[in-house]
């Protein structure tokens, strides 16, 4: 959820609450000290949970989008499943009605990875920080898979630190608003931010959790390079992008797709992919091991960002890539500067061992690479 816009949504008496306000719940009371953000189906407010003192995210979804509200209970009640903490999931409390609006009470988190990389004026995160935020986003996704979820709306705006001074890059992903049940998605819905949104959603394509995985990897993107890879507002100029940068969707997709038509005429000629803008920050890479790193992301990155979703990397194929696993570091009893910082970075994260079982994940190009470089250097 973006900043609070003053939220014109209450003159049109789509909120009847306001600040310093209790609300009551079937538990406790929650009192309103301020907003934090809104979005399309509500706001979140920062309250205090009375019988306890403790602060509390409330989402106190419009009146006139009860029905938006229902949907998302039934999500977090399947949710409630899953081990929340070990699965980076933003932990529900309880729901309630009051006034005619849907209230969903969550832990308070921090800062999400959109506003925390805006704080930095952009500045892009390095590789060792994005690996552990992709990691545990990865394990969240797969823990949706498990009960047939899919997320629907990955985004930063949606990945918050939950607490960055205490566990720097410790993130949860939040916002089930647009979560479905997988089997329910069906060909041609709309979903996802236009940025953060997969070729199949844009053509019309039969749906499945892997638009999760582009989503990701846009925002694998949106981190390393502190910018959106795709525009955000037309999914036209995002088409045109995708084709620019990675060329032309396959035959058998855009004959398929319920949309394609309102993007591509059948005269068209596939463009050469080029993937300018992420490849020519190879060049500013002098470290060894910093090299290979960066390989490995890009390796990872474009598996994630793949048109075809048959071909895209799956969940579990991904956190045994080796851009996660770290099995292209070197194996020396004195790791060096480089590899010293990315296992910092993950020992002050305090992650916990995830139970997610995968196989590592290595083509035969990649293996070939790992040869030549082990010769050269």
């Amino acid at each position: 959820m973006g900043a609070c816009c003053g939220c014109a949504h209450r003159e049109k008496g789509h909120y009847n609450i306001g600040r310093y306000e209790l609300l009551p719940s079937n538990t406790s009371a929650y009192f309103v000290e301020k907003y934090l953000g809104c979005g399309g189906y509500g706001k979140v407010a920062q309250c205090t949970r009375l019988d306890n003192k403790v602060k509390m995210a409330v989402k106190i979804v419009r009146n006139d989008m009860t029905w938006a509200g229902k949907r998302e209970v039934a999500v977090l009640q399947k949710l409630r499943k899953l081990d929340q903490d070990k699965n980076n999931l933003v932990r529900f409390a309880e729901h309630f009605e009051y006034k005619g609006h849907v209230c969903l009470a969550f832990e308070m988190l921090d800062i999400n990875i959109y506003d925390f990389i805006r704080s930095r004026d952009f500045q892009p995160l390095h590789l060792s920080e994005i690996r552990v935020i992709t990691q545990q986003m990865l394990v969240a996704l797969n823990a949706l898979k498990s009960v047939g979820l899919s997320h629907a709306d990955v985004k930063p705006d949606n990945i918050m630190l939950v607490n960055h001074h205490q566990q720097p890059f410790r993130v949860k992903l939040i916002d089930f608003g647009l979560a479905a049940n997988v089997s329910k998605i069906h060909a041609g819905t709309l979903i996802q931010a236009i940025g953060y949104r997969a070729p199949e959603v844009i053509l019309g394509l039969p749906l499945d959790e892997a638009v999760d995985m582009w989503s990701l990897g846009c925002v694998l993107a949106f981190m390393y390079l502190g910018q959106n890879l795709y525009p955000i507002r037309c999914a036209y100029q995002v088409m045109r992008a995708i084709v620019q940068m990675q060329g032309l969707p396959d035959d058998h997709l855009l004959n398929s797709g319920i949309y394609s038509s309102c993007f591509f005429s059948k005269d068209k000629d596939s463009s050469n992919p080029s993937w300018r803008g992420i490849f020519d920050k190879l060049t500013k890479v002098n470290d060894t091991t910093e090299f290979e790193d960066t390989q490995a992301f890009l390796s990872l990155l474009k598996r994630m960002l793949q048109v075809d979703p048959q071909k895209r990397i799956t969940l579990s194929e991904a956190l045994g890539h080796r851009f996660i696993t770290m099995k292209h570091f070197p194996h020396d009893a004195n790791p060096n500067p480089y590899m010293s910082a990315a296992f910092s970075t993950i020992k002050k994260c305090q992650l916990e061992e995830s139970s997610v079982k995968f196989k590592h994940f290595v083509t035969s190009s990649e293996s070939l690479l790992s040869l030549c470089l082990t010769y050269i250097y």
